[in-house]
């Protein structure tokens, strides 16, 4: 699928029977990377990934000074027998890309990760634009945190109110990395 304004691709999916599996998720996220630069795509950051039916789908997310933008997503599917590109969807990019002015966040990361339970011991943090339910984004704090039962889990503080906007839980199989 190509878009009408522009002519940029927006999906592609090529189908047929998959082999036996190869490839590993970091020789298929070295693939997906190489196609991103092959298309003139730069500045993406992958973020989770699963892998089904002989492909292995990797998320890439549009990241800007620092900031990981989860509303421009771009997925690539990779043959796990033969590497090759097999599906691809821009259509988080390209619906949701422009350029954004938020103002400087008002409250900066350590305030927001006071705001966490105590109970959470965080693993890594970083600013983050996320999609919310009314169609809107907010800029927020991600915060990648062990839980007590040795669970991950992710929690998203708003940089602005320090409220938190959302919690999702980081589900870990043998097909990969989603969230819940």
């Amino acid at each position: 699928a190509i878009s009408c304004r522009g002519g940029y691709p927006v999906y592609m999916r090529k189908t047929g029977k998959m082999g036996d599996f190869i490839l590993e998720y970091r020789q298929a996220l070295d693939k997906a990377k190489r196609y991103l630069e092959k298309i003139g795509l730069a500045g993406f950051k992958e973020t989770y990934y699963f892998t089904d039916e002989g492909v292995c789908v990797i998320n890439f997310a549009y990241t800007e000074n620092s900031v990981v933008y989860y509303t421009d997503l771009i997925k690539i599917g990779i043959a796990t027998d033969t590497g090759d590109v097999v599906s691809f969807n821009a259509q988080g990019f390209i619906m949701n890309h422009c350029t954004r002015n938020f103002s400087a966040p008002k409250n900066d990361i350590s305030a927001a990760r006071n705001k966490l339970s105590p109970l959470l011991s965080v693993k890594s943090e970083t600013a983050v634009v996320i999609p919310l339910d009314t169609m809107e984004e907010r800029l927020c704090y991600e915060f990648l945190c062990g839980g007590e039962n040795g669970e991950e889990i992710l929690v998203y503080i708003n940089a602005d109110t320090l409220e938190e906007e959302k919690i999702l839980i980081v589900l870990k199989t043998d097909g990969g990395v989603l969230t819940k």
